[in-house]
């Protein structure tokens, strides 16, 4: 089968190949997709060159965490799923962008009926991830402002959405006039231009100095002083990812700031098990159990339902873009989901 590989670590347009692999058998607990879309992460990029991410393997490896097709093949446990068309976080977050996929049953849930193959697939990870950290954890009230960062990105626009929905005020930091733009389309009320504008002054400007009472921060690096500095008092930041982050984190950035600014840091992972496994806990996991996953998907399904969210898609691409369309991403030069039609 084809399949989308990072061959050896350095640039994407360099290293990222289509190759012929052998059809992976699912285990129990696991299952087999007849892939029909695949989403691009910013991780992927960090894969290819060999930087930090949750999960990472030496060369080859195919690249590809969240899908969209039906199950064709199950291990123990997994059988109800065959025949069912679904939405997957794939096993290890890899082997996505593939004809066939392995994910564990626990990441598998109904793909949305209302969406095509390329907008199931670009809802899941954004969505679940934005609903488990402005609701889950941050516990989103209407009427409260929420600053995202990064937020014409998949996951920042999914972001958007959801806060707008729960009657939140939402500040969209982005790039550029044209990615101000679409975020005020999908329901930002303000947008900061960070190529242009002051952060903290402007949070400043539009809260009357109150502050975010949530921070959904995508960027981190550079960008963490300024989102730690417009927090509200007993605000709530949310570290979802690293884009702007080589080292992956927060490393060498003092905690006092926290204190000074009395707020919490919340941290989120969207991944779930029904109990998280002694190894995982050893490396700093805790994952949060099936009741959650299903909670969250039902709450989700229920909003695409009633029309107050939908996956924006911003490209649509095959197999051989893969390499170079990384290369965009890494410039900062897409906006919305990335998703890869298998068969295009």
């Amino acid at each position: 089968m084809k399949a989308v590989q990072v061959t050896k670590h350095g640039r994407p347009a360099e290293v990222v190949r289509i190759e012929e692999i052998e059809v992976p058998e699912p285990g129990p607990g696991e299952v087999r997709i007849a892939v029909r879309a695949a989403s691009l992460n910013f991780g992927d990029t960090a894969r290819a060159r060999g930087g930090v991410a949750a999960v990472m393997l030496k060369p080859p490896f195919t690249l590809g965490m969240d899908v969209c097709g039906v199950v064709e093949a199950a291990g123990a446990g997994g059988e109800p799923w065959i025949g069912r068309r679904v939405v997957a976080m794939t096993k290890m977050a890899l082997g996505g962008i593939a004809e066939k996929a392995l994910a564990p049953v626990t990441s598998v849930f109904e793909a949305p009926t209302q969406l095509d193959d390329a907008e199931a697939t670009a809802f899941l990870l954004p969505f679940h991830v934005s609903y488990l950290a402005l609701h889950v954890r941050a516990h989103l009230a209407a009427g409260e402002f929420v600053l995202i960062t990064g937020a014409a990105s998949g996951v920042g626009t999914a972001a958007i959405q959801l806060a707008a929905a729960a009657g939140a005020r939402v500040i969209a930091v982005a790039g550029g006039t044209a990615k101000g733009e679409y975020c005020r389309s999908l329901g930002a009320e303000f947008t900061i231009d960070h190529q242009k504008e002051p952060l903290f002054e402007r949070v400043m400007e539009i809260t009357a100095e109150h502050g975010a009472d949530v921070a959904f921060d995508l960027v981190a690096g550079a960008v963490t002083e300024s989102v730690w500095l417009s927090m509200a008092l007993a605000g709530r930041y949310l570290p979802v990812g690293f884009n702007g982050d080589p080292q992956g984190g927060f490393t060498g950035r003092p905690l006092r700031k926290v204190s000074m600014g009395n707020f919490s840091i919340l941290g989120v992972m969207v991944a779930y098990a029904p109990a998280t496994p002694m190894p995982l806990r050893r490396m700093g996991m805790n994952l949060y159990p099936l009741k959650t996953a299903n909670e969250v998907h039902a709450a989700l399904l229920a909003l695409i339902a009633a029309g107050k969210i939908r996956p924006a898609i911003g490209r649509r691409i095959g197999l051989a873009e893969v390499a170079a369309t990384l290369e965009e991403h890494e410039a900062r030069r897409t906006s919305g989901r990335t998703v890869v039609e298998i068969a295009r």
